[in-house]
């Protein structure tokens, strides 16, 4: 092999790997950024910063927002995901749920509303487009509630890992919010807890909210969250009865097929253990 054709092959060898390497920065950053955020930011900007450019760059920026984002510094978040939606391309779409989500977390709950509805005309399919919806519809119902602003500053003391920081705002929001924005606070708080590992938390919550809210908007889907709880740790039986119950109380819903599944499931368990 000529010396330029070795030079050449080792050369395109070496960017392979450092490629790899970067890709394999990203998920690890990814993975970093629940428990360590300035962290998974150190990790993030030397990706941002390197020669190559590859299907990484984008989510590597996209998740160096949210680095920043979580360790406070919201315009450094902002200029990140501005930057990616000037770009266009496939983060653009989530770079703009970002940005009116930034909107929504600093109280300007007008300009939030106004960016989430562009966004949701624009593009409904886009891989944030359910969170936006979500979103929206919290802003639009809940824009006159002064719990709304409780609500989007504990949800960022949360999205920081300040929960105990977060804790006197979820307080001042079930006191002063009105029924429905209580009632989902509630819900989410609840998800997110799962999301945490925090079962005894999350478990409390639904049933706090099932107890208070037995004809809310979410009680279907406590049910569920509170019946899946159950089983994971072991108590079938308790699980069991609470499908049991969402599906008596409410056995028009849409998600009943899944909930008799769920029981069917559970009574065959039972009979085979």
């Amino acid at each position: 092999m000529r010396i330029s054709t070795l030079i050449g092959t080792l050369g395109l060898w070496s960017a392979t790997v450092a490629a790899a390497d970067l890709q394999t920065q990203v998920e690890q950053a990814r993975l970093l950024l629940a428990r360590d955020a300035p962290a998974a930011c150190t990790a993030l900007q030397a990706v941002v910063e390197a020669p190559q450019r590859g299907p990484w760059s984008e989510p590597a920026r996209l998740l160096l927002a949210e680095c920043n984002l979580r360790r406070g510094d919201l315009d450094r978040a902002d200029r990140l995901w501005a930057s990616l939606e000037q770009r266009g391309g496939p983060a653009a779409a989530a770079a703009r749920y970002h940005r009116a989500e930034l909107l929504y977390f600093r109280g300007d709950f007008a300009a939030a509303t106004a960016a989430l509805a562009a966004l949701a005309a624009a593009d409904p399919s886009h891989a944030s487009a359910n969170d936006a919806l979500a979103l929206l519809a919290i802003c639009e119902e809940y824009a006159a509630d002064a719990g709304l602003a409780a609500l989007s500053r504990a949800q960022l003391l949360e999205r920081q890992g300040q929960s105990k920081a977060a804790d006197a705002y979820w307080a001042v929001l079930e006191e002063d919010a009105a029924p429905g924005l209580v009632e989902w606070s509630l819900f989410s708080r609840a998800e997110l807890r799962t999301q945490q590992g925090r079962l005894d938390e999350a478990m409390a919550l639904y049933q706090h909210q099932i107890a208070h809210f037995p004809q809310g908007d979410h009680i279907v889907a406590a049910h569920l969250g509170l019946a899946a709880l159950y089983e994971r740790q072991g108590a079938i039986e308790q699980a069991r009865k609470t499908y049991e119950t969402a599906l008596l109380q409410h056995p028009h819903d849409a998600r009943a097929p899944q909930v008799r599944l769920h029981i069917e499931r559970l009574r065959h368990l039972r009979e085979s253990g």
